[in-house]
């Protein structure tokens, strides 16, 4: 049986992290870019080992990585403003609970910080997973890279009963 497991992402993460991610966008998001480069470069522009690298350094964000045993499946990050800046999976490893494994993490750092409400711009592929995952839409589409929209979302995170 496999183990999905999310932990706090480490500078060491940052190639294998970044790869995921980039390689995520190019292959599970084509719904959103349909192959077209001037859509692609600037959606991966800031997708690099540095950036991903910078964003673990900076306080203000919470990022983690989840492991299938022990294997990096996946990537996300949350702003203390309660953005969730990046939630990527694996090409090929969708539907194994990494996703919601990650969301979980990123909603449990919410509270934490007493962050009341979650907010992202989903791709069109992933909209169905953050509604399965309690996110409702929260406004209409808005222009994205190039060609793509963005659907924003939100979910309430209320605090834990004392």
């Amino acid at each position: 049986m496999m183990r999905v497991s999310v932990r706090r992402a480490a500078l060491e993460d940052a190639e294998v992290a970044i790869a995921l991610v980039r390689e995520s966008i190019v292959k599970l998001c084509v719904a959103d870019h349909e192959g077209d480069p001037l859509t692609l470069e600037p959606w991966l522009r800031n997708k690099t080992a540095d950036d991903f690298a910078r964003w673990i350094a900076n306080v203000e964000n919470h990022v983690v990585v989840a492991e299938l045993d022990a294997v990096v499946g996946g990537a996300a990050a949350l702003h203390r403003s309660g953005e969730i800046r990046l939630c990527y999976v694996a090409a090929g490893s969708q539907g194994l609970g990494i996703g919601t494994a990650l969301l979980v993490a990123l909603e449990i750092q919410a509270r934490a910080w007493g962050v009341g409400k979650l907010f992202l711009n989903s791709t069109t592929g992933a909209r169905s997973f953050y509604e399965r995952n309690g996110y409702t839409q929260s406004g209409p589409p808005a222009p994205g890279f190039g060609r793509s929209l963005c659907f924003p979302y939100e979910k309430p995170i209320p605090p834990l009963p004392r």
